[in-house]
């Protein structure tokens, strides 16, 4: 039986390296630091862009530049072609005066001539602030206080927002901006650098770099998975039963692309089509009361899903709601890894799981030289592992054996378990 008493909680500060931002921790720095960045421009021609609106844009020494009057009331914004939906971006901006912004999963639609958010961009205020245009406004507009932490006035600044399914961080010169989490905006779209309508603006981009992330869930299919799948399916929304709350029912207003181990919840594990080794992977997911399931990264190393809202000390470390799991020797467990504290929420609310795996490293023999590393795990924004070494493979893996590459699998056979939004980049070369 599980003790139900209340956990004590201390909130982390993890930011960006070396920073006390004052907000949830995220694995931004981590998986920045792997060195995958991806330039989103040429830094010669507008190649892979297009013009909507007013504005005038040209490149000049390295740099795109906005210039927009303001006897002009039109808007003006430089669109990507192609669309994106998980991601990290980075971009070095010097804004001289008007507003501008960062605008990410957008659409070319409603005034102004784009629809979703942005990252604010202004040489007085707000900057690094989460805005909706056509839809709520302001979601997180700083303080002036704050603005002065981070932002420099007449000089270049670089902004880095990270988009992970339904949860967003921006940071503006290494300070955590603004931030949200399980948000009901868009998953996927374009991005645009703005040139505000009615006013005078100057503002100039530079050295634009991205790092994809990609899905497993957001096809609306199991195409990502190994067949057999079982009960396993993809519905377009997950609600807790409402009359059974140790279930959950296929329902509910459309919202991401959900797998789901069907209405009895209870079937075979379900395998990625893909195997990895060094992986970064951001993980959505609703447990109902009293439910169980695992994420075996390599299908050898389980973190533990479960039903864990309220509990102090349960029966064994790593049997916890992210938790790493134990291994199994000798008939006993072992070198089980209790989270640091309990992030979880009650059953019934998604959650997610922010996850920097590292693999474990062979010599050209075949021997182990380096094990098996949960480099950083965040659970709900609470950083809950860091540096955890795991020896082998946890108890109820797949394999027994250790190998540089494995697929992920999601345990399908202890309870209802539904997951969304979960993509992955990996790291290794």
């Amino acid at each position: 039986m599980k003790s139900r008493q209340l956990w004590f909680v201390a909130v982390l500060v993890i930011g960006w390296i070396g920073i006390n931002t004052g907000y949830a921790a995220d694995v931004v720095a981590d998986v920045s630091a792997s060195g995958k960045w991806q330039p989103m421009w040429d830094g010669k021609t507008l190649n892979g862009w297009h013009l909507i609106g007013s504005g005038k844009w040209t490149i000049e020494d390295g740099a795109i530049v906005a210039r927009h009057q303001a006897n002009d009331g039109e808007f003006g914004h430089l669109v990507t072609d192609a669309i994106y939906r998980d991601f990290i971006v980075r971009i070095k901006y010097k804004s001289i005066k008007g507003n501008s912004g960062l605008y990410f999963r957008v659409d070319e639609k409603g005034f102004s001539g784009v629809t979703g958010f942005q990252a604010e961009i202004d040489w007085r205020s707000d900057a690094g602030g989460l805005y909706e245009t056509n839809g709520r406004a302001w979601v997180v507009q700083p303080k002036p206080e704050d603005v002065k932490k981070w932002f420099k006035q007449d000089d270049w600044n670089e902004m880095v927002v990270a988009a992970l399914g339904r949860n967003v961080v921006v940071y503006v010169n290494g300070m955590k901006s603004a931030e949200i989490r399980n948000d009901p905006g868009r998953l996927a779209g374009k991005f645009a650098l703005q040139a505000h309508g009615g006013q005078d603006v100057e503002v100039m981009f530079k050295d634009l770099q991205i790092m994809t992330f990609d899905s497993l869930t957001a096809a609306g299919d199991l195409s990502a998975f190994r067949k057999p799948t079982g009960e396993w399916a993809s519905v377009d929304a997950i609600v807790p039963n409402p009359n059974n709350d140790r279930a959950l029912a296929a329902g509910g207003k459309p919202d991401a692309p959900t797998v789901y181990n069907g209405p009895k919840g209870a079937t075979s594990n379900l395998f990625t089509q893909f195997e990895h080794g060094d992986l970064a992977a951001h993980i959505e997911f609703m447990i109902p009361k009293g439910s169980n399931s695992g994420i075996y990264f390599q299908s050898r190393y389980e973190i533990q899903v479960y039903d864990s809202f309220g509990v102090e000390k349960d029966k064994y470390p790593g049997i916890e709601c992210g938790g790493i799991y134990p291994r199994w020797i000798n008939n006993s467990e072992h070198e089980g890894h209790s989270p640091r504290i309990n992030a979880s929420l009650p059953p019934g609310q998604w959650q997610s799981f922010d996850v920097v795996f590292q693999a474990p490293k062979f010599d050209a023999s075949g021997k182990k030289i380096a094990n098996a590393k949960f480099v950083k795990v965040v659970h709900n924004g609470q950083l809950i592992h860091e540096n955890i070494e795991v020896t082998g493979p946890t108890r109820a893996a797949a394999f027994e054996d250790e190998k540089t590459l494995g697929p992920i699998l999601f345990q399908g056979d202890h309870g209802p378990i539904a997951y969304r939004n979960v993509s992955i980049m990996r790291l290794g070369k």
